[in-house]
């Protein structure tokens, strides 16, 4: 499975887990934030969807302001912290 997600066209972190939480089959619990995020992704077991997948990111949402900038880098580590758990099986592309 892939998951892409265009960061150029999320310009709020409402809009982030709007579009990622329903992908992913998150219960309806799970908190809206990063340390949430995290928990789901790197230990996981709480989702519909769990790995295998891909999780591809386009773009670097250059337009977007320094919070939201800030943001997506704190997503994109939480990605890649989770793409290096062998048991986890999820692959981080960004283009």
């Amino acid at each position: 499975m892939e998951i892409v997600i265009d960061c150029n066209q999320i310009i709020s972190k409402e809009q982030f887990y709007n579009f990622l939480l329903p992908v992913l089959e998150a219960p309806c619990w799970h908190g809206r934030n990063l340390d949430a995020l995290a928990d789901s992704l790197v230990t996981g077991s709480i989702n519909g969807v769990e790995p295998p997948f891909t999780l591809v990111s386009i773009g670097t949402g250059l337009n977007l302001k320094p919070d939201m900038k800030a943001f997506q880098l704190k997503v994109l580590t939480i990605f890649l912290e989770a793409s290096v758990q062998p048991e986890r099986q999820i692959t981080v592309v960004l283009k």
